[in-house]
């Protein structure tokens, strides 16, 4: 007779300590809008929650690639002269709607708790070689198995400053253990200033427990399930942080771009510094759009993931790595930069208004200056066809001594109009001249 299965999967019972590294690369797929790679729930167990993974799998973390790694190729730094054995690794990746490709390695280490924090540290600060190959190499490497398309093939992969860790353990420790774990340091510390929070729903239970650091976190005793799901809340927190960090680059370069623009304007033809401006403002449109789905949507979950302990953990995350504030920040940016830009473009219409007017005061004085020749070669040819007493029939037309009257009247007249129309375009190009305020080429 078989036993009836539990209402509530168990809690891990595994024997080693598992250490969980997840970084944001410099690399994204091709469509910021759509995750590529197999729905999580494929390759991870995500039990009673697996079908809220499936219904949101467009907009929460897709599984690229995922290797196993043999242990005997792990080199480290720091570890190297303590006790720590690894018993199994794994490398993942990752794709997050709007974000970068995430890597994350995953090492099972059997150890004493403290003994992990030199292994944290190799893995935090890229101290680790696998295969005698450095981790960004290995990811780069990886991800070229697949058959996503990058958004810009031709850049190097790089492993960026965006990273959280995440200890998960059978065993629940003891304060002052997960604070040497979290600060990755092992030092006596004090309460009263330190950082860490503990999830409210993680901690419910007096045999599980959770704390969380702005760069680590343990989670103990959780089911793994549990485990799993607060693994891809940290990827898609981390992803976000990728994303910032992007999109405010971007706005401080556009930022820079419609300075030199204003300052250079003599530098550019109109319609370059047209299409300049309007290749700014669609780049911002865009960031904005991304900043929007890539990190506005990965602060809530629970409205995906309708479950008290993943929410409460998704929570403490986002709070302790300081996600909405960058994102103020970040967002602030993008409207300044915005409203630069529109004054900048407003600035050029207006120049070009004004550039336009004067030109077409300048080609009416022109057409002007064509009749006012023609009346006077009118005038000549008309006196000379015409049966005056003034008109020797015996003396050539072009004679000055004798016609020199007619001819000087009719240079003095077109020598007019001639300075009529220098003085109006030198007065195009003075008021040229203080719109750019820099000295105007002509065009």
């Amino acid at each position: 007779m078989t036993e009836p299965a539990p209402p509530f999967d168990p809690t891990v019972g595994r024997p080693t300590h598992r250490i969980s590294t997840v970084i944001a690369t410099s690399t994204e797929t091709a469509d910021p809008l759509r995750a590529e790679g197999r729905p999580p729930g494929e390759l991870l167990r995500l039990g009673r929650l697996a079908t809220f993974y499936q219904d949101a799998a467009g907009q929460l973390p897709r599984v690229l690639a995922v290797r196993d790694l043999d242990p005997a190729i792990l080199t480290f730094r720091r570890a190297a002269a303590s006790t720590p054995t690894v018993r199994a690794g794994r490398l993942w990746l990752f794709d997050v709607q709007a974000g970068p490709v995430v890597a994350v390695l995953s090492l099972d280490l059997d150890s004493a708790p403290l003994a992990l924090v030199p292994i944290l540290e190799d893995l935090y600060y890229d101290d680790v070689l696998i295969d005698q190959t450095p981790p960004a190499a290995v990811v780069t490497s990886l991800l070229a198995t697949t058959d996503v398309t990058l958004r810009e093939p031709d850049e190097p992969l790089t492993l960026t400053a965006q990273r959280h860790q995440m200890v998960f353990t059978s065993a629940v420790f003891d304060e002052d253990t997960v604070q040497r774990l979290i600060y990755r340091a092992d030092l006596d510390w004090n309460p009263h200033y330190s950082s860490i929070t503990y999830p409210a729903e993680l901690n419910r239970r007096p045999t599980s427990a959770a704390a969380v650091g702005a760069y680590v976190c343990v989670l103990a005793a959780q089911q793994d399930y549990v485990e799993n799901c607060a693994l891809l809340s940290a990827v898609q927190v981390v992803a976000a942080t990728g994303k910032i960090r992007q999109v405010r680059l971007t706005a401080f370069d556009a930022l820079v771009r419609v300075r030199d623009l204003a300052c250079d304007r003599a530098a550019l033809t109109t319609a370059a510094r047209r299409a300049e401006l309007a290749r700014l403002h669609e780049n911002l449109a865009e960031q904005e759009l991304q900043l929007t789905f890539g990190v506005e949507g990965a602060c809530e979950i629970g409205i995906l993931i309708p479950a008290l302990r993943i929410d409460s953990f998704h929570r403490q995350v986002v709070a302790a790595t300081g996600l909405r504030d960058n994102l103020a920040t970040v967002s602030g940016m993008l409207t300044r930069a915005g409203s630069v830009l529109a004054a900048e473009e407003a600035s050029q219409a207006a120049f070009d208004a004004q550039r336009a007017d004067l030109r077409r005061l300048r080609y009416g004085v022109a057409v002007g200056l064509l009749s006012v020749v023609a009346v006077p070669i009118g005038i000549i040819l008309g006196f000379f066809g015409g049966n005056y007493t003034q008109v020797d029939g015996n003396r050539s037309m072009f004679d000055w001594t004798h016609y020199h009257d007619i001819y000087l009247t009719t240079l003095g007249l077109i020598l007019a109009a001639a300075a009529v129309f220098a003085a109006l375009y030198l007065h195009e190009r003075h008021q040229l001249r203080r719109a750019l305020g820099t000295p105007t080429t002509s065009g």
